[in-house]
This record gives structure tokens, sequence and C-alpha cells, in this order.
């Protein structure tokens, strides 16, 4: 599965690089690669990869555009089909110990479009507007993996 993490974040690059690879092997018990380059810094695991994009920012003024959110990091992450689920309970995890150490917007959007998750204004929405696929695994027992308090509505696409 594809999905894209945003977020509105006053760290460098470098320092949220060195926040999300100390946050995943906090989480993953297993080998974290880390690569730093000029255009992105990659964190992959056996369950995900996360390319933080430093260079191509369209995606970020696409979602600037169209859901009216200041961001300024883009996330792509992809989950492995083989760990799926457990890779998808690690990412919120992740998400969850990200959101208490920085404070932005966030956003997470499966598929490069639908809003499975936003955080604005310290307040975290889950979309309850889900297709079968997305109702199968955001369940509650998968949200609590976040550690924050939320509430749930519809997110347009």
């Amino acid at each position: 599965m594809d999905c894209e993490l945003f977020l509105l974040s006053n760290l460098s690059h470098k320092s949220l690089g060195e926040t999300l690879e100390r946050i995943t092997n906090e989480f993953v018990n297993e080998k974290v690669s880390v690569n730093y380059n000029e255009e992105e810094i990659y964190i992959g695991s056996e369950y995900f990869s996360l390319a933080f994009e430093i260079e191509d920012t369209s995606d970020i003024v696409f979602v600037r555009n169209h859901y009216n959110l200041d961001v300024n990091v883009c996330i792509r992450v992809q989950l492995f089909g083989k760990t799926f689920y457990h890779g998808l309970e690690l990412l919120f995890k992740i998400i969850g110990k990200l959101m208490k150490q920085i404070d932005g917007n966030l956003l997470f959007l499966e598929a490069g479009s639908d809003q499975l998750l936003r955080k604005e204004n310290g307040k975290l929405i889950i979309n309850n507007d889900l297709d079968q696929y997305q109702s199968k695994y955001l369940t509650t027992s998968l949200l609590n993996l976040l550690d924050h308090p939320y509430i749930e509505k519809k997110l347009p696409k």
C-alpha cells in the first residue's frame, strides 16, 4: 500500500530525518536502514519504507491547495504486502509518537487522495467515510496505537 504523510514542522530536514530514524528504531525491532542524500532521506525496514522528500515539493503545493492545509514536509510511505498489518501497526505507533514531538499539522493520505488522518489546530480527525478495504484495516484498535485523542467525521476527497 502506498501512502503519503504530510507534516508542518519547524525542524530542519536533517533533524526531522534523525527524529524519524530514532522513532522508527524505537518501534521496529529488526534492522532499519537509513540513507541520506540531497534529494531524500530514506528509512527502510522489512515492514515499510519512509522516503522523506527534500527536493520535490509538488505534492506539498498540491496538498496546500487541494486540502487547504499548511504543510511543508512530504514523506512517501510504502507498506509491504507480506507484513502489511504489522507494518501498519508500527507505522501508526510512529505517527503517534511523531505527533507528540511535532505539534504542527498532519495529513495521512492513502493512494494519494483519500484522507485517513488529518490533524489541524491541535485536533486529530479520523475519516469515517471509508471504502470496504479501508474499513477493514482502519480499526479502533489501530487508531488507539496513535495514543492521541481524536474525533471521527467525513473528510472530503
